[in-house]
């Protein structure tokens, strides 16, 4: 744990949320180009007035502080940083931000969020041994979702889990005889393909490959920020039942990559997938859930920190169970399916108190469907908080 730090009283309090709301707005600016590291914002404020203000938009470049310290120049002498995470303190691949603020003569601090990094952590009270008044909290549980992916990478050594579903009002993915296209409106499965786009990798279980044979491949207008993005596709695939002619095999879409059992590597289904550009990884893992664990570690640690999984119902089960389903982007149509598979199968639920606990976050119309928005609680706590 971080030493409190005792901060000086300060007269600004009743302004400072609506610095912070503008330093948190910022840094939502940043895209899949800043993973492994967390989205920060930061707001520089003199008597009153903004001078400068930025956000770090990818991994290697400026840190947010240094941005708006740029941008400010001398202005930035006497102003108040508003910072979402507390300034790093170590030298990783840029300098400590702690340095930039006392060089610039900074002399006041706020921030939403203790660094939870061990390595960069201690920025708020360097500073204060400097004689920069601190301040922490300040919007942090608004801020606290900035730094999700970053938690759940650092902390729990594996890639972050946005879980989407897509069902009828009475939670059924597919009809009785299996037809599942399209539960939901071309405005709802647009807003996936962004949401695709937004991740490093797109998972779905060899149920859904062999059923629904997707491409998984980003399809957004021509001119879209995010129209040129290719994130890796991904089938967790114990078996390898996965066909060389499947839509996932299809190297123009995209590269793909299957997790399999060890015991499949060099067989002849292997060899024909790899003939056709896939790449195969084979996993020692017993169970399901031991065997989502280790191919969501292999994610994380191969470069693909936050996936997006897609399906299907057994596989979003075993995320659940396993407790590595993080986040969930639920699209309910406005259709009633009676008799037919539901969201998930086979949780380990069978009683009340056991179940599964969610924090809403938002509830949107998308078209003529619901886009219910939600994270996981992990005992009892949101699981961005419980780091």
């Amino acid at each position: 744990m971080t030493p409190p730090v005792t901060p000086k009283m300060s007269t600004e309090r009743h302004s400072d949320a609506d610095w912070m709301h503008r330093a948190i707005a910022l840094a939502w600016q940043a895209g899949p180009e800043v993973r492994p590291n967390p989205r920060v914002g930061c707001v520089l404020v003199r008597d009153g007035v903004c001078v400068g203000e930025g956000f770090h938009a990818q991994v290697g470049g400026p840190h947010a502080e240094v941005v708006a310290l740029r941008a400010a120049g001398d202005a930035a002498r006497g102003a108040t940083a508003y910072v979402t995470l507390e300034p790093c303190n170590h030298h990783g691949r840029t300098p400590p931000c702690v340095d930039g603020l006392l060089a610039a003569g900074v002399t006041r601090v706020v921030c939403a969020c203790r660094d939870p990094h061990p390595q960069a952590r201690g920025g708020l009270d360097r500073l204060a041994a400097a004689g920069v008044e601190v301040l922490a909290g300040v919007c942090e549980a608004e801020a606290a979702a900035l730094l999700e992916v970053f938690l759940v990478n650092t902390f729990d050594d594996r890639a972050h889990v946005r879980l989407k579903l897509a069902a009828s009002l009475d939670g059924r993915t597919a009809a009785r005889d299996g037809s599942s296209r399209w539960i939901t409106g071309p405005q709802a499965r647009e807003l996936v393909h962004r949401q695709r786009a937004e991740a490093d990798a797109v998972v779905v279980g060899s149920g859904t490959a062999l059923a629904d044979d997707p491409g998984l491949d980003v399809r957004l207008p021509a001119g879209d920020a995010l129209a040129g993005r290719r994130p890796l596709r991904v089938v967790f695939d114990r078996r390898l039942r996965l066909p060389p002619t499947a839509a996932l095999a299809d190297a123009s879409r995209g590269p793909c990559r299957v997790y399999t059992a060890a015991s499949q590597l060099g067989g002849a289904a292997a060899i024909a997938l790899q003939a056709r550009g896939v790449e195969i990884v084979g996993l020692d893992a017993t169970g399901d859930q031991a065997f989502a664990l280790a191919a969501l570690r292999d994610l994380h640690r191969r470069g693909q920190h936050a996936v997006y999984v897609e399906g299907g119902a057994a596989l979003a089960a075993t995320l659940v169970d396993a407790g590595c389903a993080d986040a969930l982007e639920v699209f309910l149509a406005p259709k009633l399916l009676g008799p037919g598979r539901g969201l998930f199968e086979g949780l380990a639920v069978t009683s009340i108190d056991q179940a599964a606990l969610l924090t809403i976050d938002a509830v949107d119309r998308v078209g003529d469907d619901l886009h219910v928005r939600a994270r996981v609680r992990r005992g009892g706590s949101d699981v961005h908080r419980d780091h």
